[in-house]
């Protein structure tokens, strides 16, 4: 289940970065950007969507502190990651790229970061390879992997015969296999944290969120059986959901 982010509105992505910057800011963090990046860092946000990464990092530090390559496969994400780097005067710049096959020399980012990305490539083992080959020696890698997005439960118990994504079953939402495929392409110090955080929203926007995100899956009498689980058993207007994920780090 891959979003198409071009169907969603501003106050969607916002809210997707709500809570997807929480584990976010946990990854930066954990591959030793935050409080102080070294002096010499060379980020990749990789698969950096509409720049979220970037944008957490550099509030966090200023916009000078470190260098970022903003890269992504999806050339509309692309282009919304150079327009808030524009704006904010970050020093980063933009490339369209496939995690698969990234358009870098060997031995040149210090960290390479991807957030909620992994899960959505075909070739998890060689985007892995590519991380490891364009990274400096002793340089990091961080990303994060749902393990229990805050909607799988309605969906499991709202919608008759939904079946979860494999993502969500798959071997990167198991610590140990984590572990086993990061240190047989050639990375070390594979450290994986879970992370359970809360999010309030809105029960209106969220329908609505909800039933572009998943098209047909949530269209007529399946929607509607859903939508009325979640209203009678959070009510109207706000409530909240939980939310887990893994944050991983790892060095060459």
């Amino acid at each position: 289940m891959r979003p198409e982010y071009a169907k969603f509105s501003t106050e969607d992505t916002a809210k997707m970065e709500e809570i997807t910057g929480i584990p976010a800011k946990a990854m930066i963090q954990q591959a030793g950007l935050l409080p102080t990046p070294p002096h010499d860092a060379v980020v990749l946000d990789n698969a950096c969507g509409g720049g979220l990464v970037a944008s957490l990092l550099f509030d966090a530090v200023g916009k000078d502190a470190v260098r970022v390559v903003c890269s992504d496969l999806e050339e509309y994400m692309v282009k919304s990651a150079a327009e808030r780097i524009k704006k904010n005067g970050w020093n980063a710049e933009v490339k369209v790229a496939d995690a698969q096959a990234l358009p870098f020399a060997d031995n040149h980012f210090t960290h390479v970061l991807m957030n909620f990305a992994i899960q959505m490539i075909p070739d998890k083992e060689l985007a892995f390879k590519e991380s490891l080959r364009v990274l400096k020696q002793s340089g990091k890698l961080g990303f994060t992997v749902w393990t229990e997005p805050g909607w799988l439960e309605s969906m499991k118990a709202g919608v008759p015969g939904y079946i979860p994504p494999p993502i969500f079953s798959g071997p990167l939402v198991s610590p140990e296999s984590v572990k086993n495929i990061l240190t047989s392409v050639g990375f070390t110090a594979v450290d994986v944290q879970p992370i359970v955080f809360q999010h309030t929203d809105d029960m209106g926007r969220f329908v609505e969120y909800m039933k572009r995100l998943f098209g047909e899956m949530l269209a007529g009498e399946k929607g509607e059986g859903w939508e009325r689980y979640m209203k009678e058993r959070y009510g109207e207007g706000d409530f909240t959901l939980t939310w887990k994920a893994d944050i991983v780090t790892a060095q060459k």
